[in-house]
């Protein structure tokens, strides 16, 4: 069975997760962004799998060859928006601007359609019904920025785990693959749980999504993640142990991953959808 892949196009410090202003402190920075992620790049082509790159469209200003490099290698390339802000924290007229300079970055780079949006941080709720408009005033057909967990910065336990339909809206939700056991909902599919879970549960995890649910496995994951070089962060204890644990484990169980599962992209698991 196919699972989707799906990887969130960044560099290090837009992970500032304490931050919620996290385009104000990147003064003397360091980018690190084009190692790991060519490193993925060469990943998926030895495993023949292939992702939706979810690109911030500040990234691709800055690095548009790198854009190029993803797509011409038959990759699915989606915005994460344009400056990585917290999108409770906009208004919708500060929203459509964002997606539509994210939108039009990412189309002109690639020179083809794009169809998906995630928003940073998971920062969208289902009670924000106008954010749905101006995905699709903008040509959007899917979204992947709502999580079926609560955490204490996102989320929301009462999201469909599966493919949906959002309410009033042809727009179709397609969530980070979330457990649920005894009722009880687990992260695992992803990101920091990737990181801290053993491989074995991963694994288990996306075996019992397939076997039991039907369903395919939707896994998430930075470029950082898989970055040992990266700087610390500014931002105190809990962030940089969000940002660095296990890091250097993190590639081997990303290529034992892709090595032992097949994925796709958003857009090619669910093409029947995007004609």
């Amino acid at each position: 069975m196919n699972n989707i892949l799906t990887f969130d196009v960044e560099d290090w410090y837009h992970g500032n997760f304490l931050d919620n202003n996290n385009n104000n402190n990147r003064a003397g920075t360091i980018d690190r962004v084009i190692e790991p992620t060519l490193k993925i790049i060469n990943i998926l082509k030895e495993t023949s799998n292939k992702a939706t790159f979810f690109v911030l469209g500040c990234v691709a200003d800055k690095y548009p060859e790198l854009i190029k490099e993803i797509y011409q290698e038959g990759h699915e390339i989606a915005s994460h928006s344009y400056e990585h802000k917290l999108i409770y924290n906009l208004d919708r007229d500060e929203f459509a601007t964002d997606i539509k300079k994210s939108v039009d970055i990412l189309e002109n780079i690639i020179g083809e359609k794009i169809y998906g949006y995630r928003a940073p941080y998971w920062s969208l709720y289902l009670q924000t019904d106008w954010a749905w408009d101006v995905l699709r005033k903008n040509g959007l057909l899917y979204d992947s920025s709502l999580y079926p967990f609560k955490t204490y910065l996102y989320g929301d336990n009462n999201i469909p785990r599966f493919k949906y339909y959002l309410s009033n809206s042809s727009l179709f939700e397609i969530p980070p693959s979330i457990l649920e056991v005894l009722k009880i909902r687990i992260p695992f599919c992803g990101g920091f749980y990737f990181r801290v879970l053993p491989y074995w549960f991963v694994k288990w995890g996306i075996n019992r999504i397939n076997k039991y649910e039907k369903q395919p496995a939707v896994f998430y994951l930075h470029p950082y993640e898989i970055d040992a070089k990266k700087p610390k962060s500014s931002q105190g204890f809990r962030n940089n142990f969000i940002l660095h644990v296990n890091i250097k484990k993190a590639e081997q169980k990303l290529s034992n991953l892709l090595r032992d599962f097949k994925f796709v992209s958003i857009r090619e698991y669910y093409n029947f959808k995007l004609k």
